[in-house]
């Protein structure tokens, strides 16, 4: 079995942006998402909202922006999976894709989010490692059409499979995330401009790396 080329996977991605930006478009809205909710984490105290409604806001956009980004992943994955057959990216045919598998993976989606979150915020280790362990599940739904549990239970065996990689994997993608997260607070500080300056470059970031993660899921499964 051939290793997986990261550096070649990298440069590949990157093209696959710069050749087809339209790809953008899918996680924009989710980034956008994410971006008003750093900006009312950081801006402080907004003069015309109570601080209650400020930060409740802000974590209902961060949670639906996190759920989203979920969907964004399943759209990339089918915009992967179509683009190695037909060589062309048509998001109108990826969302096609999604449509069919559309509540298992929103319910997925949900789960992921649930699990992800709570343990994250109170077991960091476990919610890292639960991380690591579900990083193929939405592919699996979207291609395989696993109902959640599942997809679940299949990217489990996956990733216990091929440790090694999958662990490399990982590690690059919180590279990724974390120099998006520290874009993120940086541009915060600029006000609006960065809020505008976040969307797009947290698209791009977002964009990325989903599409790294969908064809590493294809090198995997030999699909």
């Amino acid at each position: 079995m051939e290793t997986f080329d990261f550096w070649q996977e990298l440069k590949k991605s990157w093209n696959l942006i710069v050749n087809h930006p339209q790809i953008i478009l899918v996680t924009l809205i989710p980034s956008l998402l994410i971006a008003i909710s750093n900006y009312l984490t950081w801006q402080g105290h907004l003069a015309w909202i109570s601080i209650f409604f400020q930060e409740a806001g802000s974590l209902i956009l961060l949670i639906l922006g996190i759920f989203l980004s979920f969907i964004a992943l399943a759209l990339i994955t089918a915009v992967v999976w179509d683009y190695r057959y037909q060589g062309t990216v048509d998001l109108r045919r990826a969302w096609k894709i999604v449509q069919k598998r559309l509540p298992d993976v929103a319910m997925v989606s949900l789960i992921m989010g649930f699990l992800g979150g709570f343990f994250t915020v109170w077991f960091l280790f476990l919610g890292l490692l639960l991380a690591f362990l579900l990083l193929f599940t939405i592919p699996l739904t979207v291609v395989e059409g696993d109902n959640p549990f599942s997809a679940i239970r299949n990217s489990f065996h996956l990733v216990t499979e091929n440790p090694g990689e999958c662990f490399t994997f990982f590690i690059l993608l919180l590279f990724f995330l974390l120099v998006g997260y520290l874009l993120f607070w940086l541009l915060g500080f600029l006000g609006i401009a960065g809020l505008v300056l976040n969307t797009i470059t947290g698209g791009i970031i977002l964009a990325y790396v989903f599409l790294l993660l969908s064809s590493f899921y294809f090198y995997l499964t030999r699909f």
